[in-house]
């Protein structure tokens, strides 16, 4: 078998030859995962990341990592180069950010996953900065520096984790849940299920150590109001936000029970509507004013409005791990997996839920509001990498150009992660986290599904698109390379496992 996956990886590196040629005739095989001293992208057309519009022909050249000159012809001087990437008819974009993700070992009992197929999934999606929320705080930090140092191939890692809590927790041991987790090397903190009396005494440390802050808020006693008030850095998710527009409280049935995954989900999905619309505009015009950013992972609540669609989407067949298919079955153990019984009357609902929650980001953002993007991929049938594209998908679904897209995913991004003086755009001085397109994703961005989609490229019609290269630090790695390993990943795993093909 391992015979056959390099047969079949030599084909996909062959198919995509053409596409790059460097000093001494180079392949995709020779500029894989390898750090050239001096990389130089020809003939492509730029989207900076800022949402001005796209520009070029240009070349974008790289030295050291560092984006070096961005021009007509800049590569045809100085140094040789180590590598060239032509990228005529093709698109040069940030790498982009993802705000909120997970990393996932296992995900059905007893059926491992391994960790390089999370990062191979987001990395040919484009993903070079990951912010992980609440995971193994040890395990990611170790992995930060792996990534950091790249003797692994993965995205940038930023690593949250929620601090101990706990409604009979003291002041004074909230207090030291905080700066624990400052000790242990938390980049910022994750914020759930909180009191108005013990979040004051969390946002109170957290800012005294210099520690950012986000919150999946929840139905619970504090709202986004509360968060707001107290400087939260982000809110993540729709959670919070319509609950502070609401006049009363939840219209929820009797029976309501917020530990049923079922109710929770089911219920979740009227609280825009029950929100007073001018409350709604309120909270998000005061969110926007005091700087709270807002990744609202619009994909990872998306089967509640078409869960039939959500099941057969058509990268599975090749992609879809079994430790990930067996979690996603309808069962109310399981997180996220709460389609027992899932009817019209719940999509419809949610449907309704998300026009009103796309109108209210839309106003937020015309606000001034910071946005961002993210997946929270391994739950609700959202499998990594495929989530965060469709994630942009909905952000024009909710009325932004695909330019103020981009900029949610990359700029604004590199911005809530303090990393915008280095991150997020093509720029000279920046560091070189760039995706090479397989045609304009201004016009399509399903061009940056890793599957591909049909496309005219130079003219001719093809099943391309897909992100050709991402590069991470100035070192390219080949998409078609990695979704090949993950194919052979997941077939492997199938094997094992006796699990048929979904």
């Amino acid at each position: 078998m391992r015979t056959l996956a390099l047969f079949v990886l030599s084909l996909v590196l062959a198919a995509s030859a053409a596409f790059v040629q460097g000093p001494a005739g180079q392949d995709p095989a020779a500029l894989h995962a390898r750090t050239p001293r001096r990389l130089v992208i020809r003939n492509a057309m730029v989207i900076y990341g800022n949402a001005k519009p796209a520009f070029g022909p240009v070349d974008v050249v790289v030295d050291a990592g560092v984006i070096t000159a961005v021009g007509p012809r800049a590569g045809a001087g100085g140094p040789p180069a180590d590598a060239v990437i032509d990228a005529t008819g093709k698109y040069v974009m940030p790498g982009m950010v993802n705000t909120h993700m997970h990393w996932h070992e296992e995900r059905a009992p007893g059926v491992p996953q391994p960790i390089q197929y999370e990062r191979n999934l987001y990395l040919a999606s484009g993903v070079t900065t990951a912010r992980e929320l609440g995971g193994n705080l040890a395990k990611t930090k170790r992995w930060q520096k792996e990534s950091h140092d790249h003797t692994i191939i993965s995205p940038r890692i930023i690593a949250f984790t929620r601090p101990s809590m706990g409604k009979l927790l003291t002041p004074d041991e909230i207090r030291q849940g905080v700066r624990d987790a400052k000790a242990a090397g938390a980049d910022g903190l994750k914020l759930m299920f909180l009191d108005r009396d013990q979040l004051e005494v969390v946002m109170s440390e957290a800012k005294a150590l210099g520690l950012p802050t986000t919150t999946h808020i929840g139905v619970e006693e504090t709202t986004a109001k509360d968060y707001i008030e107290l400087g939260v850095t982000s809110i993540e998710h729709f959670y919070g936000i319509g609950d502070a527009a609401l006049d009363g409280i939840q219209n929820f049935p009797a029976d309501m029970n917020y530990t049923n995954e079922f109710h929770r989900f089911a219920r979740a999905g009227e609280l825009y509507a029950q929100a007073n619309p001018d409350k709604l505009r309120a909270i998000v015009e005061l969110m926007a004013s005091k700087g709270v950013a807002w990744s609202p992972t619009l994909s990872i609540y998306e089967a509640s409005r078409d869960v039939t669609r959500a099941q057969t989407l058509p990268w599975y067949r090749d992609y879809l791990h079994p430790s990930m298919e067996l979690y996603w079955k309808p069962n109310l153990d399981n997180h996220g997996s709460y389609f027992v019984g899932w009817g019209n009357t719940q999509e419809v609902r949610w449907r309704k839920n998300y026009r009103i929650w796309m109108d209210t980001l839309r106003h937020f953002g015309l606000h001034g509001g910071l946005i961002t993007t993210g997946d929270d991929a391994g739950y609700i049938y959202s499998l990594y990498g495929f989530g965060l594209v469709r994630e942009l998908e909905l952000h024009e679904e909710a009325g932004f150009h695909p330019l103020e897209v981009i900029a949610h995913a990359t700029t604004n991004g590199a911005q809530l992660l303090g990393l915008g003086d280095r991150l997020g755009k093509v720029r000279v001085g920046f560091t070189a986290d760039l995706l090479v397109v397989n045609g304009n994703p201004l016009d399509n961005l399903r061009l940056l599904n890793p599957a591909g989609t049909d496309v005219v490229l130079n003219g001719q019609l093809t099943c391309g698109g897909g992100v050709e290269w991402t590069i991470k630090d100035g070192i390219p790695y080949h998409g078609p390379t990695l979704m090949a390993e993950v194919r052979e990943m997941v077939a492997e795993a199938r094997r094992k496992t006796g699990t048929t093909t979904p």
